[in-house]
């Protein structure tokens, strides 16, 4: 089963993700850039703010890494139903 989701995975992020997260670059990019700019302001407001600012960083990248994986399961668990019909 690990190999059967890593397999899928990939596929789906070279297939399906990637073309789709295209659409979005220009939001993603501006994103991005706000929140370094945010993070760079707390930072000169509160240099002891950097070790807390690594630590949501990873968090939050936890937390997307997990939905992603929700994601992927969902399409996948669709998909099984619509071959059995």
């Amino acid at each position: 089963m690990e190999a059967l989701l890593e397999a899928l995975t990939l596929y789906a992020e070279e297939n399906l993700i990637f073309p789709l997260v295209q659409a979005y670059t220009p939001q993603i990019r501006g994103a991005r850039i706000r929140a370094d700019r945010l993070k760079e302001e707390l930072r000169v407001l509160a240099p002891e703010a950097e070790e807390h600012l690594e630590k949501l960083e990873t968090e939050l990248g936890i937390i997307h890494s997990c939905r992603e994986q929700a994601f992927l399961l969902a399409g996948i668990s669709i998909g099984l139903e619509l071959g059995r019909l």
